[in-house]
């Protein structure tokens, strides 16, 4: 009996104990499940909306920095635009299918349904473009659609380069573009989207990485029925940076005036041959103590705002206003040269002091006896009497004893027919050399004259009278000189002046200068500046001859000023200007602007 007692106790503590589990597996699950109602409510909630709902990422274009002279003056700028985009699904209240419609309707019946169906064929939610750059009168009809208001369509705001003094440096300040096939694989490992718009040529390109910013990204949830449920702010839009050029604004408007009115004067008013002819010209000034440059003017020129417009007229039109003769255009020196030439000259040794005999014509060879017009000097004339009145006999002889190696060997390290470092596309020139093809003896003495193989550019001639002006000092010319946060005015970057030393000092270029100084006083246009230059002109001769048989020739002038505590140098340049010193008002110009 108490054996069966016993077996009963144990059964019933089993069922108890099963009654038991149960109770609290009974209790754990409602527990979890009012955990669930209650507690995680929330969240389930939200995972319910994310199943019925889709997100897409809205980019936010960054204004791209803008770009001013050393003084603040806006030479580019971004201005504001706005790209119309049509929201998928259409928010709630709106109809898709009418606004594509209206759309159709104010953007001049464009085929806006059709791209809808090849964006929603891929893609759940997300804005369509339509159209980019809206003008005023579409803005005003979307409004008044209600469009905007509804948020069935949304006005993006990006900026487009726009130049508020399209005239003034359209050849340097280049242009932006979106990126192509070629710098594709570069820029998209900066992390650039493939429809970012960068810069495509002149400063805008060389400084990208400071002008472009950052663009912005926000993520946008929205569900089915097309109501936007949250927005998150991926990455914040960051403005680029402010180039501030070394380019003083009221200086390049200047010397393009004079540029361009002198010109007009010449050809009013000089006989054929002295500069009735002349078609076109080029004008630098550069800073001497950093090589920053402080102007540079190509006639004819553009306007940067038109040139889109008139490119095709432009690109057809004989005076080739699209070329940076200042940069590109290559051009003999004539006895602009000969300051090189002295340089080679003092530099082996020979005294400032020693004179050549000038008798009007070289003679030296039998078969080429090339002559000089003596202005001013006859007989025995020393180095700094020969720059004075540009004597040819002295720097034939001078040149010949040198060879020609020797004296273009010192005017590249002066600057000429070397690259300038400039932030623009360059033509590097040429010299005269002995290994030429067709080198002979008389090819020296053009060549020490600025003639024979010698090409530069009126950038190279500016950093060579820098170089003068300096002792030697050879100065890298740039545009940029800092870029500011457009945010803070905190500089961010900051260009630091580089040089080359040409040896030589007091005793290679003193001569040069007071040669070149007393040249200056020469012509009376230079003589009554409002301060003492110094400078050298030329007259090369060019292929081209007059009916009469002798030779059309360009104006050519190097200078700097103060002479004696040079500040900024000067070239110029006019094609078919009638001889060296009818550039000497540009010059003049300069220093009336720069120091009056």
């Amino acid at each position: 009996m108490e054996g069966k007692r016993s077996h009963r106790k144990q059964g019933h503590g089993r069922v108890t104990v099963l009654i038991v589990l149960c109770a609290l597996v009974f209790v754990a699950f409602f527990a979890r499940l009012a955990w669930m109602q209650f507690a995680m409510a929330d969240h389930y909630a939200e995972k319910v909306a994310e199943a019925s709902s889709a997100s897409y990422t809205v980019e936010q274009h960054a204004a791209r920095g803008a770009i001013t002279d050393r003084s603040g003056t806006v030479l580019a700028r971004d201005t504001t635009v706005y790209d119309l985009y049509i929201r998928v699904p259409a928010p709630p209240g709106t109809d898709l299918r009418q606004t594509v419609q209206t759309v159709q309707a104010l953007t001049g019946g464009k085929d806006v349904e059709t791209q809808l169906a090849a964006f929603c064929s891929a893609v759940s939610a997300g804005e369509l473009l339509v159209q980019q750059a809206l003008d005023s009168d579409a803005l005003t009809a979307l409004y008044r659609a209600g469009l905007v208001q509804t948020g069935a369509v949304r006005l993006a705001a990006r900026g487009v380069r726009t130049w508020p003094e399209g005239t003034l440096l359209p050849h340097v300040l280049g242009f932006t573009g979106p990126i192509t096939a070629e710098q594709w694989p570069t820029l998209q490992e900066k992390g650039l989207a493939m429809d970012a718009i960068v810069g495509q040529s002149g400063l805008e390109a060389a400084y990208d990485d400071l002008l472009r910013g950052q663009d912005g990204r926000l993520l946008v949830n929205t569900g089915l029925d097309g109501a936007v449920r949250t927005t998150l702010q991926k990455t914040a839009p960051t403005p680029g940076a402010t180039l501030v050029l070394t380019l003083d604004a009221d200086l390049q408007r200047a010397l393009q005036t004079a540029l361009e009115n002198h010109i007009q004067t010449l050809r009013t008013t000089q006989p054929a041959g002295a500069g009735r002819e002349v078609r076109a010209g080029a004008a630098i000034v550069v800073d001497v103590h950093t090589g920053g440059i402080l102007a540079s003017a190509n006639y004819p020129g553009y306007d940067l705002n038109r040139y889109r417009a008139d490119y095709a007229a432009l690109a057809a039109d004989e005076g080739a206003p699209l070329l940076d003769r200042v940069f590109q255009g290559l051009y003999a020196p004539g006895s602009a040269f000969k300051p090189a030439v002295a340089a080679a000259a003092l530099t082996a040794g020979i005294d400032p002091d020693a004179t050549v005999n000038c008798t009007g014509r070289y003679l030296y060879y039998s078969g080429y006896q090339p002559g000089c017009l003596q202005y001013g000097h006859a007989g025995p004339v020393d180095l700094r009497t020969a720059l004075e009145h540009s004597c040819n006999i002295f720097f034939y002889d001078v040149g010949r004893r040198l060879g020609v190696d020797t004296f273009s060997a010192m005017a590249r390290q002066l600057g000429l027919a070397s690259t300038t470092g400039a932030e623009a596309s360059e033509a590097t020139g040429r010299l005269t050399w002995s290994d030429d093809d067709n080198y002979q003896a008389g090819l020296t003495l053009m060549a020490a004259i600025g003639q024979g193989n010698t090409a530069v550019t009126p950038a190279q001639l500016a950093v060579y009278a820098a170089t003068l002006a300096n002792y030697g000092r050879r100065p890298t010319l740039h545009y940029a000189d800092r870029a500011v946060n457009t945010a803070t005015g905190e500089t961010v970057w900051q260009y630091e002046p580089q040089f080359t030393e040409v040896p030589g000092g007091e005793s290679v270029f003193g001569p040069i200068r007071d040669g070149m100084k007393r040249m200056a006083q020469t012509n009376r246009t230079l003589r009554e500046a409002p301060v003492v230059c110094a400078a050298k002109t030329g007259s090369p001769q060019l292929a081209e001859t007059m009916p009469g048989g002798s030779h059309y020739v360009n104006s050519v002038l190097i200078g700097y000023a103060p002479a004696d505590d040079p500040e900024i140098a000067v070239a110029v340049v006019l094609e078919y200007g009638g001889g060296g010193s009818t550039a000497a008002p540009i010059l003049r110009a300069v220093l009336d602007t720069w120091f009056g």
